[in-house]
């Protein structure tokens, strides 16, 4: 199923014994445009609680109908966990330490999107114990994981300009990566739309910038396939855009 940063936003969290809270935000990984958390307002349950973040391997499935997720774990789980301080990032260091809170894999270990994996849930009972020359070389890795809200509104750099933004992002809920990213260009032509790129289209990300590069130029973003939100998980319609965007590469 795919689902849009915009819907994913605010959608309520169900633990095993009831309601945890909503999500404000998600982390991806702004190499590969995976999330690799999400973001979880508690404050409702918990009052002054700390930012509270749930990894995709923790969730069953998505519920459109009543914009739901359900994770396999408890809220006193949820409750007990490492948290972060309110402008702390997520180093390796709390990944390893949230990692081996729940027993899980690590993601970060393996060829695929998810460790030696293609799905977050495969790592759920996969609890990963590295030699110690390997420990300490994660714990210096550089982490990527970046705020997707935060680069809602970024510039869009083509090959031959800088014009349009980004509206929003379509993400996989199987795999949990981006699908699509949903650019508005009624600023820049006539009769403009907001149209749906490919990560194939992507080059970097620049926070510096605050832009997105593209290896496509302005003319083939103005002709990308048009963005239709209620269209969004309708095979046809998929199909359609899936075509357009091979042809306009």
């Amino acid at each position: 199923m795919l689902v849009s940063l915009k819907e994913l936003k605010g959608s309520q969290i169900s633990a095993l014994d009831g309601n945890i809270g909503e999500v404000e935000d998600v982390y991806f990984d702004d190499r590969n445009w995976i999330i690799r958390f999400l973001v979880v307002d508690t404050s409702p349950w918990i009052p002054l609680s700390q930012r509270t973040l749930i990894t995709p391997i923790a969730l069953k499935e998505y519920n459109d109908e009543d914009s739901e997720l359900e994770v396999y774990i408890s809220k006193q789980m949820v409750k007990d966990s490492p948290k972060l301080e309110e402008h702390q990032t997520v180093s390796r260091q709390f990944e390893v330490s949230y990692f081996d809170y729940f027993g899980y894999g690590y993601y970060w270990l393996g060829a695929n999107s998810w460790g030696d994996y293609a799905y977050p849930t495969a790592l759920a009972s996969q609890g990963t114990q590295l030699l110690n020359a390997e420990v300490e070389h994660e714990l210096q890795t550089e982490n990527h994981l970046r705020s997707a809200e935060e680069i809602i509104r970024y510039g869009i750099d083509a090959k031959d300009g800088k014009k349009g933004h980004v509206k929003d992002m379509i993400w996989d809920t199987c795999t949990w990566s981006l699908r699509y990213l949903v650019i508005d260009t009624r600023d820049w032509f006539l009769g403009g739309k907001k149209v749906l790129v490919s990560p194939a289209q992507l080059i970097n990300l620049s926070w510096e910038n605050q832009a997105v590069s593209c290896n496509i130029k302005l003319e083939q973003i103005r002709d990308c396939p048009e963005y239709e939100p209620d269209k969004l998980n309708q095979h046809q319609y998929l199909e359609s855009v899936e075509n357009k965007l091979q042809v306009n590469q």
